[in-house]
Order: structure tokens, then C-alpha cells, then sequence
């Protein structure tokens, strides 16, 4: 495979997916051959391992690759046709409007909210609680924590203990970074916003810890009510 450094203004995991897509139409690498491992894409594309994993999670939950624990991972012994249609649809650069990215996440985060109340292992009790906690002393600083913010709904749809949530999460975790940064880099220039994001942060990790699914799926959606009003404020205000 000629693979070459990606740039970083690229939407990172996007631009692996696209040279492997090449390779595939340009013969490079074909149909049930062997990828290289993930830290050879990573030093010859000039990106972090995580970029390679985030790509690799993608392709395989969309049928592109087989992982084979101790093995490698494997292009789908598919049509070249069948393989490139399944490329075009991860790589579609539609852009997609943020209330809608809200209301997919509004509808997933909520029902994961309510399973993770109820399967909840004391691993990731511990696991969530370390990372509330980081959350709220970024917020309480008026800081950004994008990272801190994502990692905690992340958290919370592990908890859920539902893989395919989980693989829709990892879909959509690019955009999910994208919206967390605006909407986050607005809340925090009001104190009353800043406030808000503190209080449903914590109706949710309370519902959660203790067990109690019916509030956790309202505290769930009613944040992401939230997140739609500063939105609209942010809007209004931009105008």
C-alpha cells in the first residue's frame, strides 16, 4: 500500500478510511488480504494510534474488516463493487445539521442512560465517578472540557452494557467531539449556562449511581432539551 502523511486539518479518522478505500480501487490491497498492523498505519500515516483504532472501529462495524484477536485485521472477502459502496457511505461528507446530531444522540444517550442505571457494574461505578468528577471541576472552573464531557456520555452508554450502542456512539464520536466543543465554547462565556451544564450533569450521574433508570432517561433527555436551548441561544446571539 502507498500510503502517505495525513494532514491535519483533515478529519483524521476520515482521511485513513479514504487511502484505504484508495488502495482497495487502485488493486493495492485486495479483497481478504491483511491490513498492516495498527501501529504501522499509524507511523506511516503520521497519526496517533487512537486515529487508527477510531478507523478501524468503523470499518469493522460497517462489514469493511474482520479483526481477528492475535491475528490482524482483514478486508471483508467481498466484491470490490460491495466493499467501495460500504466505503462511500462511511465517507459521505454530507453535513448534518447539530439539532439533528442532538436528537440522534438525545434518543441513544437516553435509553443508554436508563440501562446503564440498572446494569451498571461497580468497575464502571468507579470509572464514571472518576470521570464526573473531572468534569465538574473543569466546569466549575469555567474551563472547556470538551474531552471531559465526551468521555462521560461515552461512559455512561459503556455502562449500558449494549454493544451495538456503543457502536453507534463510535459512528458518530467525531461529530459528537464537533458539537461538544461549539456548544461548550458558548456555555461557558454565561455563568448561568455554565451552571445549568453542572446541575444536568449531575441529575444524570446521580440517577445512574443510584440505580434509578426512569430519572436517569429524563435527566438524560432533558440535557439534551438543554443542550438544544443554549444552541438557539448561541444562534440568537450570532445573528
Amino acid at each position: 500500500m502507498r500510503l502517505k502523511p495525513i494532514e491535519k486539518r483533515e478529519r483524521v479518522y476520515q482521511a485513513v478510511i479514504q487511502q484505504i478505500k484508495q488502495a482497495i480501487e487502485q488493486g493495492e490491497i485486495l479483497p481478504g488480504e491483511k491490513l498492516p498492523s495498527e501501529r504501522t498505519l499509524a507511523e506511516t500515516l503520521g497519526v496517533s494510534r487512537t486515529s487508527i483504532k477510531e478507523a478501524m472501529t468503523v470499518l469493522e462495524s460497517t462489514g469493511v474488516i474482520d479483526v481477528r484477536p492475535g491475528v490482524g485485521m482483514f478486508v471483508r472477502e467481498e466484491s470490490e463493487r460491495s466493499l467501495l459502496l460500504k466505503f462511500s457511505m462511511i465517507l459521505d461528507e454530507k453535513e448534518e445539521k447539530l439539532d439533528d446530531l442532538i436528537e440522534l444522540r438525545q434518543a441513544i444517550e437516553g435509553d443508554a442512560a436508563f440501562y446503564a442505571a440498572i446494569r451498571i457494574t461497580e468497575e464502571q461505578k468507579m470509572k464514571l465517578t472518576a470521570i464526573y468528577e473531572k468534569l465538574v471541576e473543569k466546569e466549575k472552573k469555567a474551563e472547556v472540557a470538551t474531552e471531559e464531557d465526551f468521555q462521560f456520555h461515552y461512559t455512561i452508554v459503556e455502562a449500558a452494557n449494549n454493544p451495538l450502542m456503543l457502536e453507534v456512539m463510535n459512528l458518530v464520536s467525531d461529530k459528537m467531539m464537533d458539537s461538544v466543543t461549539e456548544i461548550r465554547n458558548f456555555s461557558i462565556q454565561h455563568d448561568q449556562l455554565n451552571e445549568q451544564v453542572v446541575k444536568e450533569h449531575e441529575k444524570i450521574y446521580e440517577a445512574i449511581i443510584h440505580h434509578q433508570p426512569e430519572e436517569a432517561r429524563k435527566a438524560m433527555w432533558e440535557h439534551h432539551q438543554g443542550i438544544k436551548v443554549r444552541l438557539l441561544k448561541k444562534g440568537g446571539k450570532e445573528q
